[in-house]
């Protein structure tokens, strides 16, 4: 058994059968797995509050570089253990735009095109021109163009398979998104006092509805900086709840549900939960 503590950013204790590290496509030769699998990238999506009865697979895939570019786009290949926030100051540094209203989300290039990931008036969906995948049932490669992707909110096509590579089209041209305001300065400070450690409820918005931010909600019912045991919600934002230290993952979910069903019994409101139940 293989201790899954320091493999996942809520820091709880949990423990999977066998755990493999990807490195590089060499190592797909020798990865067979005849057991439950599941791919783990930063472990920033995932509350294990049971063992995983099978091999976890962490995709540490690097590399990043410019294959075409013209006098307006830059097309851009990442590898899926590309640290996300990373990429995005890359993209800011060399002043391409389309990702920068998306810094500061953890995890990975090949977790944030599986979970579709969005921020602040952007998607990284939007972007994405193709995603290189291995078929580990077929033990083949596979490439999906966007469409094929189906991307939808905080979901895709792409769930059941190991990325290793995306293709996105960023801008020379500033594209500003003046949906929210900025949050860079004032945020990344309040934010790196806790970078690991939280859950995540989505805020959820679709075409034609009204838009009910969660958090609101959350602070209308006092659960803002709420602590119970070791379980707490981050005081500037109650969407991220927060294990304060040593919290097994049966006490965060049992928090969460506590939360969920709160909104349920005042506003009739069925919160989803936006991280994978272990």
């Amino acid at each position: 058994m293989v201790d899954l503590t320091s493999y996942n950013t809520l820091r709880v204790p949990a423990k999977a059968h066998d755990f493999k590290i990807l490195r590089s496509l060499k190592d797909l030769k020798e990865l067979r797995v005849d057991e439950p699998y599941m791919f783990l990238c930063l472990g920033a999506n995932v509350l294990f509050v049971h063992d995983f009865p099978g091999t976890i697979i962490q995709v540490n895939l690097k590399g990043k570089k410019v294959i075409s570019e013209n006098n307006e786009e830059v097309i851009i290949e990442v590898a899926a253990g590309e640290n996300w926030h990373e990429l995005v100051m890359w993209t800011v540094e060399n002043n391409w735009s389309g990702m920068e209203n998306m810094a500061l989300i953890p995890g990975t290039a090949g977790a944030a095109v599986v979970g579709n990931i969005a921020a602040y008036g952007q998607n990284q969906g939007d972007l994405v021109q193709s995603v290189e995948v291995y078929d580990l049932q077929q033990n083949s490669f596979e490439i999906f163009t966007h469409d094929q992707c189906k991307f939808v909110y905080r979901n895709s096509a792409l769930k059941k398979y190991l990325i290793t590579k995306v293709i996105y089209k960023v801008s020379k041209t500033a594209q500003f998104s003046t949906d929210y305001h900025s949050r860079y300065e004032s945020l990344e400070k309040e934010l790196q006092a806790y970078p690991t450690e939280k859950m995540l409820y989505p805020d959820k918005v679709e075409a034609d509805l009204v838009k009910i931010p969660a958090g609101r909600l959350l602070d209308e019912l006092g659960w803002r900086g709420k602590t119970i045991g070791q379980v707490s919600t981050f005081e500037k934002h109650a969407l991220a709840i927060i294990n304060l230290g040593g919290a097994t993952g049966q006490e965060i979910f049992d928090y969460a549900e506590a939360m969920r069903a709160d909104i349920r019994k005042n506003f009739d409101i069925e919160l989803e939960y936006e991280v994978r139940i272990i």
